[in-house]
């Protein structure tokens, strides 16, 4: 009989020891809008020429001033100490997009222009980064265009077919004469002295 009851106290102890778990939930509501309108981000940096954005020399700046040019008596032109580079980020809810500049002029109070001589270049870098994550490889059916002249109205300067944020450079510079550049661009050799004015304006806009 003693041995019985140990078996049954066993038993007892084993079924209590992985007793049947009883479940209680509680669901908790998740929301979060995206908005659908446009949004457009941008920065500049100037550098000197041939360095790197962010290089020697280089400066986050909030305009495209070139200064006073200097005139290179070699080749009879007027040179600039820097050029820019507008960094540019379109937002569009995943939908496919345009960045476009316009410049309807870059003239002085006395009618002379430099309409000719301010050239715009596109470009995208891999390394480029936000919150310190290299964007990387250009998305699938996205392009940049070619160099030409800023003067220009609704000038397409990267199309974001995949709808994807990206970080896209456009880099504004004078004309010098150097192979490449694009045509009904040319240096500044004779143009009347004073201080020529413009704007570029940026846009972003569904394709």
């Amino acid at each position: 009989m003693r041995r019985i009851i140990t078996l049954i106290v066993a038993t007892l102890m084993v079924a209590l020891s992985n007793p049947a778990f009883a479940v209680s939930t509680a669901s908790v509501p998740v929301r979060a809008i995206v908005p659908s309108g446009l949004e457009l981000t941008y920065w500049i940096q100037s550098a000197p020429p041939g360095v790197d954005p962010y290089g020697a020399g280089s400066a986050a700046v909030t305009s495209m001033d070139f200064g006073t040019l200097t005139y290179d008596q070699t080749n009879g032109i007027y040179l600039a100490g820097k050029y820019f580079t507008v960094f540019l980020i379109g937002r569009t809810a995943g939908s496919a997009y345009r960045l476009q500049q316009t410049c309807n002029g870059f003239t002085t109070t006395g009618g002379s222009d430099l309409n000719n001589n301010l050239m715009m270049t596109p470009d995208y870098k891999s390394q480029d980064a936000v919150n310190g994550i290299a964007q990387g490889a250009m998305p699938a059916g996205d392009s940049f265009t070619a160099t030409s002249l800023a003067f220009a109205t609704n000038k397409v300067i990267y199309n974001g077919n995949a709808g994807v944020p990206r970080i896209v450079r456009a880099y504004y510079g004078l004309a010098t004469g150097a192979p490449g550049e694009p045509a009904g661009s040319a240096p500044i050799t004779d143009k009347p002295a004073g201080t020529y004015n413009g704007t570029v304006t940026f846009s972003v806009v569904l394709q």
